[in-house]
């Protein structure tokens, strides 16, 4: 089970953001396209190179739903996206907004993954601490990824933040993680099949085949 608290607080800081005038990235917290599409490329490493492969992807912290997209624009055409979020606010927004697909497309509003999927990735979720203490969000953090690793078939992919940053540009509310401590856990719990691309903190667990 997830750490509730952090969930609620999690709804209540995104959903304020939803209930503004915040759309796309910025619902998410994100600066810029640019911004959201570096951590997308990095994340969507872990998909097969076959672009006509058929998979489903869970889109865990979904916000607004733009992986979608960018993953169609690499050039997948035969996938089937979830989108899940714990903002009730957000996921209305995605579901409403109008855009062109030629993937199935589903939003879920929640945050506990009940069913299996090919892949999961995660973007962005693990930044945003607020002021829960770090060793309890550090726990947060293993207690997904765990849920992570039950619930994918093929694979799972997430990132964060490094505690490498610069000093002078971390920020109190956010979380920076041991990148090398994430990497051994996912090393010795889930598979030998596990990379660590340290620009813009990015773990790829591949499940062994």
């Amino acid at each position: 089970m997830l750490d509730e608290q952090i969930i609620k607080d999690a709804d209540e800081y995104y959903s304020k953001k939803a209930a503004g005038n915040a759309s796309g990235p910025q619902a998410s917290d994100w600066n810029s396209i640019s911004a959201q599409e570096i951590r997308f490329e990095q994340l969507c490493k872990l998909l097969p190179k076959e672009k006509k492969e058929h998979f489903g992807v869970l889109d865990y912290g979904c916000g607004m739903g733009d992986l979608q997209p960018y993953i169609e624009k690499l050039g997948y055409t035969n996938i089937d996206y979830y989108g899940m979020d714990a903002s009730a606010e957000i996921i209305e927004k995605a579901t409403n907004k109008k855009r062109e697909s030629f993937s199935r497309r589903v939003f879920i509003h929640g945050y506990e993954i009940t069913c299996s999927y090919d892949y999961i990735i995660a973007s962005g979720v693990f930044n945003v601490r607020q002021s829960t203490s770090n060793d309890r969000w550090r726990r947060y953090i293993i207690n997904t990824i765990e849920m992570f690793n039950s619930n994918c078939r093929k694979g799972f992919a997430f990132n964060c933040l490094t505690k490498y940053s610069d000093k002078e540009y971390m920020k109190d509310y956010l979380y920076y993680a041991d990148p090398l401590y994430l990497f051994e856990y996912c090393k010795n719990n889930f598979s030998r099949n596990v990379a660590l691309l340290h620009d813009y903190v990015t773990i790829i667990v591949r499940k062994d085949l």
